[in-house]
């Protein structure tokens, strides 16, 4: 649960009690928020994106002065559209990645010059060890050269939110790849 837990965008608010009734009800409820994303999820990575995203939401209505509209079952939905968000950005992020390894193992991809190479198996190999969110983070970024802003926007993220997303999925695939090469 890192980068949720460190509550840095409570600082942003605009007022002392906004700041403070926000960072209760994380207190109060953001477990519970997170462990009805992982039965959803079965994933605590997925659990954890989806929980902060609906802290992120909140925060932004507690910031607007709305918070008062912010209760569990507020968080449960904005939680609930956000895995749902995710198994749909994941499964076209998968087909898109499934075409990628099926044009690899076929010799579909022309001029590309890796495509020749031992690596491209590697990188397939260790890509596919990677959570959905992950995996669809660093293709949007490394494989379709989006910027930070533009992978954030694809997953419906803050931007400080993509930037972890990335360093976890950085550090998953560095891990897939160490262990492919002591394998």
């Amino acid at each position: 649960m890192e980068g949720v837990c460190d509550r840095d965008w409570v600082a942003d608010m605009p007022r002392q009690s906004n700041r403070q009734e926000l960072a209760d009800l994380f207190d109060r409820e953001f477990d519970a928020v997170y462990r009805f994303c992982l039965a959803r999820t079965g994933d605590t990575t997925l659990a954890d994106d989806a929980a902060a995203d609906a802290f992120t939401a909140a925060a932004r209505l507690f910031a607007s002065g709305r918070g008062e509209q912010v209760d569990r079952p507020w968080l449960f939905v904005v939680a609930r559209n956000r895995v749902v968000d995710n198994w749909r950005s994941s499964e076209r992020h998968q087909r898109r990645f499934e075409r990628l390894a099926q044009q690899r193992l076929l010799g579909q991809q022309g001029d590309d010059p890796l495509a020749a190479s031992p690596v491209v198996d590697l990188v397939l190999g260790a890509l596919s060890s990677l959570s959905d969110r992950q995996r669809s983070a660093l293709t949007l970024r490394y494989l379709d050269e989006q910027s930070v802003a533009e992978v954030a926007e694809q997953l419906d993220l803050t931007y400080r939110a993509t930037e972890s997303l990335l360093a976890r999925a950085r550090r998953s695939f560095a891990t897939a790849w160490e262990n492919q090469h002591v394998g």
